[in-house]
């Protein structure tokens, strides 16, 4: 056996987050471990991973008990973790990144070889199909290339397990294709054991070789991968938690011909790109479909300020002149970005400033002053309406699972009363009982009269829940259909189509 954990319990603050979990581990398998936020997943594999030094229980690897309690422990002993939130480093470059800890010293004392470094961490890309910009800032790629760097640093160790969090919730069909044929790869030819944890139930039939599934800290069901189908994991998963009411779909919201626009971009011209024109109404969802790289996150951003742009940008109908993201807030456009823990939340903060801050000066204060309790009513009437667990407001964001984080990022939104949001990527990495809670959401929020632009790699979610989606692809709008008309392998063929057709 590569790996036995028994009997691993592990509590914050008094609170027992893991209790009494086995887990185990065969060398050359693909092992699925699935549940719901703060069932305890990526906390087993924090202890793994070295994270916690003060868990209890028996870790063995190959037979031999070893006690983790660092994360270079961790990976001397050949466990390598590409955890959810990314720990890249956002001013260096993709090569520096790959090669981080292990840089090829140079031939003067104190120096690194540079190009030895670009070219090794290029070659160890290309060993697992991966093609990357090695010279870029990080911080300068889109999620799905910083995902793919993760992955390649990750397998670039001399690794015997490799632990996967969420990998493909940022990765478009191709990428995650590309992913999978390498995850096999190393399990067959390298022998490597992978603990693969995703919320994609369709993924995990598909590729794993066993199943593990956890709840409330403990594991209520482990097998064979072939046994389990997606409703099979989905009760095993959710049971009679499932979200119980349920807010009509798109197609019974689709706003009126008479509806007002809300949001609207009038010959805008993103990055020198062919000018784009768009109009989302009050009530309307309008999901944003494409390929990563086709420019529909720099979209988002043009539309709330905060990437250059000409053209004219709308908001309640009404032309703003010098956009900001404060002018975009204060106007009523909210945004929702695409990763929460670098741009849209302050981890450090409270549940309740985290959920109040677009609202204090729009709707909380009077002459700039916050009236006495409305901060604490806002983010209670939030907590309840988002189901956020735990229930307490003074809780840091940080300690929250992913669910629960993605929640309050939306709560926020939802709670400032905009006239307009932007959701971009609103339920990636979440579980499939938080990702119907939120689609509720979302639903609930247009029939308040929001209009709402979704962009989300998951075409399931975007025919769901969208009236119409727009396609993108290389920076500039190539389609508008109703989504009634549309299945997924048309969404994803008009989605592939080149501009030049």
């Amino acid at each position: 056996m590569l790996l036995e954990m028994r009997n691993i319990r592990k509590a914050f603050s008094g609170v027992q987050v893991l209790r009494g979990v086995d887990f185990a581990l065969q060398p050359g398998e693909i092992h699925a471990l699935v549940g719901h936020n703060g069932a305890g997943k990526s906390t087993l594999m924090k202890v793994l991973g070295g994270n916690f030094a003060d868990y209890e229980g028996e870790v063995r690897l190959t037979g031999q008990e070893v006690r983790l309690t660092t994360p270079r422990d961790a990976l001397e002993r050949g466990v390598a973790i590409i955890y959810q939130d990314f720990s890249l480093v956002p001013e260096l470059t993709v090569a520096d990144n790959i090669a981080l800890g292990r840089e090829p010293r140079g031939r003067v004392p104190g120096t690194l070889a540079h190009a030895r470094m670009r070219d090794r961490s290029r070659q160890e890309a290309a060993t697992l199909g991966i093609t990357l910009p090695m010279d870029i800032a990080v911080r300068r790629l889109g999620v799905g290339a910083q995902q793919l760097t993760e992955i390649v640093r990750a397998c670039s160790q001399d690794v015997r397990i490799l632990v996967m969090d969420e990998p493909t919730a940022r990765l478009a069909p191709a990428e995650r294709e590309l992913l999978f044929a390498t995850m096999r790869r190393m399990a067959k030819e390298r022998q490597v054991g992978i603990v693969y944890i995703s919320h994609f139930l369709e993924e995990v039939c598909r590729l794993a070789d066993t199943v593990t599934v956890m709840r409330d800290g403990l594991v209520v069901e482990s097998g064979p991968g072939s046994t389990y189908t997606v409703d099979s994991l989905a009760n095993l998963l959710v049971g009679h938690d499932l979200p119980s009411q349920h807010v009509p779909p798109a197609s019974a919201h689709a706003a009126p011909a008479s509806a007002q626009e809300v949001l609207s971009a009038t010959d805008l011209v993103i990055g020198g790109r062919r000018p784009l024109n768009l109009a989302i109404k009050n009530g309307e969802i309008v999901g944003l479909a494409g390929l990563v790289g086709s420019g529909r996150t720099r979209l988002a951003r043009a539309l709330v300020g905060d990437v250059r742009s000409s053209g004219t940008i709308s908001i309640g109908g009404r032309p703003i002149r010098r956009l900001t993201p404060e002018r975009a807030t204060k106007a009523g456009l909210a945004l929702v970005p695409e990763d929460r823990k670098a741009s849209g939340l302050a981890l450090a903060a409270s549940v309740e400033a985290n959920i109040v801050v677009s609202a204090v000066a729009k709707l909380l204060s009077v002459a700039g002053i916050v009236r006495p309790g409305s901060r604490p009513r806002l983010a209670e009437e939030m907590i309840k309406r988002f189901v956020i667990r735990p229930p307490d407001r003074r809780k840091a964001v940080g300690n929250l699972s992913g669910g629960n984080a993605q929640k309050v990022l939306l709560a926020r939104a939802v709670g400032s009363r905009p006239l307009a949001m932007i959701l971009d990527q609103p339920t990636a990495g979440v579980d499939i009982g938080a990702k119907a809670e939120l689609h509720n959401q979302i639903r609930r929020a247009a029939n308040e009269g929001a209009g709402i632009l979704v962009i989300s790699d998951d075409l399931e979610e975007l025919l769901e829940l969208s009236d119409r989606i727009v396609v993108m692809n290389a920076g500039t709008l190539t389609g508008d259909y109703p989504s009634a008309g549309l299945n997924r392998a048309s969404l994803l063929a008009a989605m592939s189509r080149s501009t030049a057709a």
